[in-house]
């Protein structure tokens, strides 16, 4: 898809900055444990959704997830996961402190959901 939307040479300077920015150890290493982290809230937030609709204190609030869910089912399930796998292989390839400052807030906000989950499923 991008080859659609990028030049042939912003593609390779694209490519080439990813490769400047996997150099960088540092930045591979907070890639890595930022990844790790990410699939981990992204498995309880699998967890946390089925257990609020199962109880029934809860309905998916994405509309799009919950047509997702009501016309296929727990294949959202395996639509997230892989979705989790391409973005956490993204962010391995272009490791960029400003991609891994947007990718960190993003799993710290979605943290702060998945906790949400959890509150209303148990009932707190």
């Amino acid at each position: 898809m991008t080859s659609f939307l990028l030049s042939q040479t912003r593609r390779a300077a694209l490519a080439s900055d990813a490769a400047i920015a996997r150099t960088n150890r540092t930045n591979t290493i907070i890639a890595f444990a930022a990844v790790i982290a990410y699939n981990f809230v992204g498995l309880f937030d699998i967890i946390s959704t089925i257990a609020a609709i199962e109880i029934g204190v809860a309905e998916e609030a994405n509309p799009l997830m919950r047509a997702i869910m009501d016309h296929y089912g727990v294949a959202w399930i395996a639509a997230k996961l892989l979705l989790q796998i391409v973005i956490s292989g993204m962010v391995l390839w272009f490791p960029h402190r400003i991609v891994l400052f947007i990718f960190i807030f993003a799993v710290w906000t979605n943290g702060f959901i998945v906790l949400n989950n959890f509150r209303i499923a148990l009932g707190f």
